[in-house]
């Protein structure tokens, strides 16, 4: 998908652009579930819906990489909040494409039965050396065995695809806690050297404190030892003369 570099930010345009991507696909596989499993327009959505389920898949992927090289330009914040952002996109690619690949069993039931309006239903029964193939097969429908297991291959690949995009979500989420658990070790080890700190400064305010008691009180019994002594030689004075 061609994405347009307007005024602003390039990299929020992408991500508004992915959000518009994957409501459209939510409104085509609305689209899609009322139509016929059988019918013309239900091939053409669904092969839709398959091509920009893996066009939304790497543009996330694009996205996240774009994060990484421009989050040292951004504060912890708002990295912080746009990998949330992506995370919720991947979170709900992971959704749609488990709508994609679900199949009402109601529908389903009428799309393999359904051969006419009027007429009645006749069904092929597979062969009983191949498990792997659907026990019944429209007679009139225009899908093949060979079909069947090329949908169902598809199938797999798709919930592969999921499956792995939900792993590396959760690889993601992980390392976010990690870092935040190591950020949050290192701010107590600051926390601790600081208490300890402010405790010997304590200690050596209070030594000081002391020492400047004990220099004014000497200094003050000096100065009555010196009247003492003047009174003293005053009298002594008085005496003699």
């Amino acid at each position: 998908m061609a994405l347009i570099n307007i005024d602003g930010d390039p990299w929020l345009t992408e991500l508004d652009a992915c959000e518009n991507l994957s409501n459209d696909i939510q409104s085509q596989l609305a689209a899609r579930n009322r139509e016929n499993q059988l019918s013309r327009e239900y091939g053409v959505l669904s092969g839709t819906v398959r091509v920009r389920l893996k066009q939304l898949g790497s543009e996330l992927d694009q996205l996240t990489r774009k994060l990484g090289l421009i989050s040292n330009t951004l504060t912890s914040g708002e990295a912080e909040r746009r990998q949330r952002r992506i995370e919720a996109l991947q979170s709900k690619l992971i959704q749609l494409q488990r709508q994609f690949q679900y199949v009402e069993p109601a529908a389903a039931r009428s799309a393999l039965f359904e051969t006419g309006s009027n007429s009645r239903a006749r069904v092929a029964f597979a062969d009983d050396d191949d498990d792997d193939v659907p026990a019944l097969i429209p007679s009139q429908s225009n899908y093949t065995v060979s079909d069947l297991r090329s949908q169902q291959t598809r199938i797999l690949e798709d919930q592969n695809e999921g499956l792995e995009a939900l792993s590396q979500v959760i690889a993601r989420q992980k390392e976010l806690a990690t870092r935040i658990g190591g950020e949050v070790d290192r701010h107590n080890d600051i926390l601790d050297d600081l208490a300890q700190t402010m405790e010997t400064t304590d200690g050596r305010i209070n030594r000081e404190t002391r020492q400047i008691g004990a220099i004014t009180t000497q200094d003050s019994t000096w100065g009555y030892w010196i009247v003492i002594a003047v009174l003293f030689v005053a009298i002594v004075l008085v005496g003699i003369f």
